[in-house]
Order: C-alpha cells, then structure tokens, then sequence
C-alpha cells in the first residue's frame, strides 16, 4: 500500500506542478498563448520546472522541505493562477487543445524523424522505469544529495569524505527538481524518469530558437536533431543535469530573443526563469547563464534611439529572479564559510586546488593539444568512439556536430531585421566552445563524458544552422533537402547509439509494434479508440496503479542484479560492491550505515535502499566530529584518526551497520582492522573480497542468536 500511495502521491505532485507550469505560461504570454503555440509549449515546460525548483528552495531553506507542504503550495499556486485567468475570454483549456491539435500536426508532417526520435527515447525512458539508477554521477552525487534531503527535509550542504567533501557544496537546482520524483514515493522508483521533460524542453527550445531566427518551415529538424543527439538520448534517463541545465538555457534565448525584439515583460520573466534555473544548477550553468544575460542586456541597449524604461524595468525584474533560482546555493556556501563556488574543496587530497584556476586549466583539452588533437581523441569525443582504455562510453554529439558548426559563421549574415539574434547565438556557441576547452577536465579519457557539457551551444548551433540553411534554400529547393538531411542524420545517430538492450525490454517494445500495426491497419480500431479514449485513459491510469506493488517488488528483487550486470551511461563499478548493497537491502532494515570505501569513497547512495529505508552516512575519525568538511585542512576530515574518538562517534551517530569496502588493489580502510580488533562490539555480517559489513548492536546479543546471513 505505501507503494500504491507513493504513486499516487507522484502523480498528484507532478500534475499539480505541470497545470501551474501551464496556467502561469498562460498569464505570462497573453494572447501570445494561441497564437504561438511551440512558444506555449515551451513555457509551460519552463514554468512548471521554476515552479518545482522554486518552491523546493524556500522549503528547503526553512528546514521544511515535505511533500505534506510542498504539494498543497503546489496546488494553491495552480488555483491562484487559476482564479487569475478565469475571466480570460475563450476558456483555460482552447489553447491546450490548439498544441496538442499542432503538436500531432507536426509530428504527422515528419513521421520518420517523429519515429526514429520517439523510439530512441522511449526505449531509455522504459529501460529507466524497469532499472534502478545506474550511472556514475547519479549514484556519486546527485541521487546522494536528494536522498539526504528527503530524509531531512532541509537543503543543507551534505557531509562526507572526498569526493563528497566537495560534491555536498555543489550547485544542484537539478538535484531539488529530483526531488519532486523521489520525495512522494520515498525511493527511487521513478528517478529515472526526471529529466524527461527537460529533455522535451531542450529539443522544443531548440525548435524556438530556430524559428526565431528565421527558419519558418524548417524548425521542427533543429528539435529532431537535437533531441536524437547520442548524447543526449543516453543520459535522458540519468541524473545527470546537463539535460536540464542545457533545456533551460535554450528557453532562456528563446524569450531573450524575444525580448529583445518587442520589450513584453513575460518573455523576460521566462528569459530570467531560464538563466536562474541553469545557473542554480551547475557551475558551467553559472557562466553560461552570465553570458547569456550579458549579451541579451548588451544588445538590448545597442541602439542609436533612448531605451523605453519599461525596458530597464523588465531588465530588472529578469536579473531579480534569475538570482532568486539561480543564487541559492552559492549564498548557501557564502553562509557555511566556503566561498560561492566552493574552490578551496575541489581539490582532491594530494592535489588541492585552492583558489582561483588559471586558464587554461590543467588536463583541460586546451592544455593538451597534443592528445586531444594529434593523437585524435577529440575526434573520438565528439563522434562518440569509444575508447577501450577508458571506463567513458558516452556517445558523443554526433555526426550533425561538425556541419551545424559550419553554419555558425552563417548567424551573423542573416537578414538585416535578424542579426542582431544571430549575433546573441554566435556569441554564445562561441562563449561555450571557449569555457569547455579550456576549464572542464579532459585528461584520461573524461573528455569522451565531458562532450555532454557542450549541448547548449549544440542547440544553439542546431537553431542557427537551420536558420541559415532555410535562409540559403527557399528560393529553390525549399525545405526538402534539410528533411532528408535531418533523417540521414537522425538514421546515423541511431546506428551509434548502445545496441544492447536488455532482454526485459524486447517484448514490451514488440507489443508496442503490434499495437501500432493494429492500430494502422484497422480503421474500426481507430475509431472506437477515439470515441472511447476518457474511459481507456481512466482504466489505463487505474492498471498501472494496479501494477505499481508488483513493479515495485520487481525493481526491488532486481536492484542487486542490475548493479552487477548493467549500466547507463557511462562503466561503472558498482558490481564489486552489489553483494553488500543486496545484504542491506535484505536485512539491513531502517538501521543508519556508516559507509567507507578505500581509497575513496564514490558511492554512499545506493546503501540507503531503494526506498531509502536507511540514513547513509559518514562517521568522523577524530575527536572533533565537525560535520562540515569546510572545518577541516583542505576539506578533508578523515584527519587526526583516533580509534577512541570513533567509536563514540559511532554512538553519537546512532549506528547499526558499518560497511567498508575497497577498490583492489588498495587494502579496506583503517576502520576494518578497528572493528576488527573489537569483537566484543562489532559483529561480522557479511563479507567478500571488497566488502564487510559489521553490525554494532544497540544491545548485547543473547547467547546462541544467530543472524540470517
């Protein structure tokens, strides 16, 4: 039953927060709203995302982040807005139903790129409804900080050794979006399926941008190209927040651009949406975000007659709430002694980083060129080849990289009442491609994964190559040559993407061929399906609520499994540590787990359980228990290790489970041979060649009482 009221919870929050996305898109574009319906689309995508993050953060800043607070404020937003357009003349509901009518228009228009892209993406959206997460940064970081803040209901910097002594200060209005997928349910059942409609928002932005820059006819290839990017399929399914970071930033230009051209104070409300939402979500997103409001404010006074003052004003109101999305975690780090950007944690403990980076920086592909040009791995990258010398199997941008690069020149020759946009664009492809070349790291193949951080320019150049492409055609060909170019592309990035589904989802993608058949061969089907559609939406709502308990047993019998067979993005490592991980999940029942891993410790999540039956946490080793890793030398508090100081830690902490493991060759962790030196407190639970879990009793155990291992 509390799977069943999970779910049910899930999608009254969603819901509530996709009909406020809607209703607020509605207030702010006006009768905009009908005419424009992509532009609708895409802000109340926006919308509903600033809303979730938006309401997330003050909660999380009073310490009273709950869904029992968090889903009524979503619902009274939504009656607000509601109340708001009652009067509106033509109903609430007639510009849903012109998008949805548009929406099927287009998609009819271009059925082999609608096919191919929702195949792609529909495949990873079931493989992440029947799989646990399963990508590195998810289970690292981002799932770990929800996690703990669904468990705690505050937004406070999460504590953990390296690398979690940095990653707990990081920038994560991606992580507090999650949360509105994890908090209903209390685990990770629909995790995977976060970011989807970030993903639809990255590709319909693309699509807006496009059409503001000219291209008329053309603009649904730069949503199919953008959203079939091999990249961006792989990780539409993770945690990853380069999706989200990139979708809103999209957003961002679209109605910049706008603004830029009629000063309407809605398209600048949703052009500062968009820049706080991606600032707030990742350090690139920061710079990325700065640009953009640099250059849309630039161009904004770039002219030779006064500037209307509703413009300054509308300027303000944007930059106000793009720092109210966009500033939290920053001022948060501000409070908790560690400077905005947390650069003095970044550095991993032999090698610190203190300070301010040069540019460019270390191992970042600018201060390689010899790698990442003559011995070809920035090909590699950006083609998606994968390296058998590294772990990263990401799949690169594709094919459509290097030609919509081509066109970027083209931005700044379009017609004389478009350049000024095509100018923004060019500004901030550019930008991108300079802070990626010379800050991410890139040595040891982490440019294969880092290609990810280039999507907004991707998008932008999508936009503006179509633009310019339509520009170039229109006289004489029109628009077919970019179809069949989209589709020859679209066809080769599927011919790139992993193959290997898993058998699970064979049959469910074969029973969707065979409805489909049925449905194209059968007009007397079709037909009854329209006229019938309310009551097979109710009982198709009513059987996946009825299918939730099984699907969970399913997902929670299976997590072990997946952890030692399978992985989304990129290869990870979690196969050595399943057993454990399945141990807890078994019998390790609500008890708080003390998680170390030599030589660092890259996963704590997944010992939390599916559910998050379990707090995961890291006890301290010295006598001065500080939780904020800000108080030790160089963000490091395994220091100053004292046996005696532990074991009160231990108490103080409440825990139950003590779970070490190791990485071969390194040897397990100090903690190991201090449990072991005390049988008389610790109990030996479980153990293979990676791991041990130690149970510390609250009590003396009776003679002769054994536990199931």
């Amino acid at each position: 039953m509390s799977d069943l009221l999970g779910a049910v919870l899930t999608l009254l929050a969603l819901g509530a927060l996709g009909l406020g996305g809607y209703l607020l898109a509605l207030l702010l574009l006006g009768t905009r709203a009908e005419e424009d319906t992509l532009e609708l689309a895409v802000a109340a995508l926006l919308c509903a995302t600033g809303e979730g993050v938006g309401l997330g953060l003050a909660l999380g800043a009073v310490g009273e982040l709950r869904i029992e607070f968090a889903l009524p404020l979503a619902l009274a937003l939504a009656a607000g807005y509601w109340a708001l357009l009652k009067p509106r003349a033509g109903g609430i509901g007639r510009p849903a139903g012109l998008l949805r009518r548009r929406a099927w228009a287009r998609l009819a228009e271009h059925p082999a790129l609608a096919l191919l892209t929702l195949h792609a993406v529909g495949a990873e959206a079931l493989r992440g409804l029947l799989r646990p997460p399963l990508s590195w940064d998810s289970l690292m970081y981002h799932l770990t900080l929800t996690a703990n803040w669904v468990q705690r209901h505050d937004l406070a910097p999460v504590f953990g050794a390296y690398p979690m002594s940095y990653y707990g200060y990081v920038p994560a209005n991606g992580s507090v979006w999650l949360w509105w997928w994890m908090a209903p349910a209390h685990g990770e059942l629909y995790a995977n399926l976060a970011f989807l409609p970030q993903w639809a928002l990255l590709a319909l932005a693309a699509g807006a941008v496009a059409r503001r820059l000219g291209a008329r006819r053309s603009w649904p290839f730069a949503c199919f190209l953008v959203g079939m990017t091999p990249t961006v399929v792989r990780f539409a399914a993770t945690q990853y927040v380069d999706i989200f970071t990139a979708g809103c930033l999209l957003a961002a230009v679209g109605f910049g651009l706008s603004w830029l051209r009629r000063a309407e104070p809605g398209a600048a409300v949703l052009a500062g949406i968009g820049i706080g939402l991606a600032a707030g979500a990742k350090v690139l997103g920061l710079l990325y975000g700065g640009a953009l409001a640099a250059a849309l404010l630039l161009f904004a006074v770039w002219r030779p007659i006064p500037i209307p003052r509703r413009r300054v004003g509308q300027a303000v109101l944007a930059l106000a709430l793009a720092v109210s999305l966009g500033g939290f975690f920053y001022l948060r780090n501000l409070a908790h002694g560690v400077g905005p950007l947390a650069f003095a944690c970044e550095g991993v403990p032999h090698r610190p980083t203190p300070g301010l980076p040069r540019l460019p920086r270390p191992n970042s592909v600018a201060a390689l060129p010899h790698r990442m040009l003559v011995e070809g791995q920035l090909l590699r990258a950006f083609l998606g080849t994968v390296d058998v010398r590294s772990p990263f199997v990401d799949l690169g941008l594709g094919p459509q990289a290097f030609l919509v690069l081509l066109a970027v020149p083209a931005l700044l020759f379009l017609p004389r009442g478009r350049r000024r946009e095509g100018a923004v664009v060019a500004s901030q492809v550019l930008f991108e491609v300079a802070v990626w070349t010379t800050i991410p790291y890139a040595a040891s193949g982490h440019v294969l994964a880092n290609v990810r951080y280039l999507l907004p320019a991707l998008g932008l150049a999508c936009a503006g190559g179509m633009a310019a492409a339509e520009g170039l055609l229109a006289e004489e060909a029109g628009v077919a040559p970019l179809g069949l170019l989209t589709l020859a592309l679209l066809a080769q990035d599927v011919l790139q993407l992993h193959t290997a589904i898993p058998d699970g989802l064979r049959p469910a993608i074969a029973a969707a061929d065979v409805l489909a058949a049925a449905l194209l061969l059968s007009p007397v089907l079709r037909l009854a399906l329209r006229r019938q559609a309310r009551w097979l939406v109710a009982a198709g709502i009513l059987a996946a609520l009825a299918a939730v308990p099984p699907f969970a047993r399913f997902r929670t019998g299976d997590r072990a499994r997946a952890f030692r067979e399978e992985y989304t993005a990129h290869v990870v490592t979690t196969a050595r540590y399943a057993g454990a991980w399945n141990w807890l999940d078994r019998h390790g029942g609500a008890g708080t787990v003390d998680v170390v891993s030599s030589p660092d410790t890259f996963f704590v999540y997944p010992a939390m359980g599916p559910r998050l039956e379990r707090r995961a946490v890291h006890v301290n080793v010295n006598a001065r228990d500080l939780h904020e890793a800000a108080a030790y030398p160089l963000c490091q508090p395994r220091a100053d290790f004292s046996e005696d100081a532990w074991l009160v830690n231990l108490r103080r902490e409440d825990v139950r489970w003590l779970h070490l493991s190791r990485t071969p060759p390194f040897p397990f962790p100090r903690e190991t041979e201090w449990a072991g030196a005390h049988p008389e407190l610790f109990v030996l639970r479980y153990s293979d060649p990676n791991n041990v879990i130690y149970e510390l009793p609250p009590l003396p155990l009776p003679v002769g009482q054994r536990f199931p291992v």
